[in-house]
């Protein structure tokens, strides 16, 4: 192993380092992501949807999808007294292409819903 390789792997371990304790920092914080839901979307894929924002109240929340059907980002309200998510606002796709939150809403199916109420609402 060359002198370039040995400093490579303290180097890395340092870096992986950084990024744990910077994660670990921000814990507790009221934008911590929240697993809502699992969403198979056919054979072994799956999309897994995360609530951000301070659930607690609920307010600033942003519902946010990664997988197989790729990332969505949009803002979201809760009606706890109707059980209902509704789409505040605009939001990314793919991170970056704007959709409009009346195409978002498109994407708030009724077991998410109701995963996204059970979460939020007492």
């Amino acid at each position: 192993m060359t002198v370039s390789r040995l400093m490579v792997l303290p180097l890395s371990f340092a870096l992986l380092l950084s990024f744990t304790s910077q994660a670990s920092a921000q814990e507790g914080s009221a934008d911590d992501a929240v697993f809502v839901y699992l969403d198979e979307v056919g054979g072994p894929y799956f999309d897994e949807w995360y609530l951000h924002g301070d659930i607690a109240r609920p307010e600033g929340l942003r519902l946010q999808r990664s997988g197989k059907s790729g990332e969505l980002s949009v803002p979201v309200t809760v009606d706890c007294h109707a059980a209902t998510v509704d789409v505040s606002g605009p939001g990314l796709v793919f991170e970056s292409m704007d959709i409009s939150a009346g195409e978002a809403q498109e994407y708030i199916i009724a077991p998410l819903a109701e995963a996204v109420v059970q979460k939020v609402c007492p």
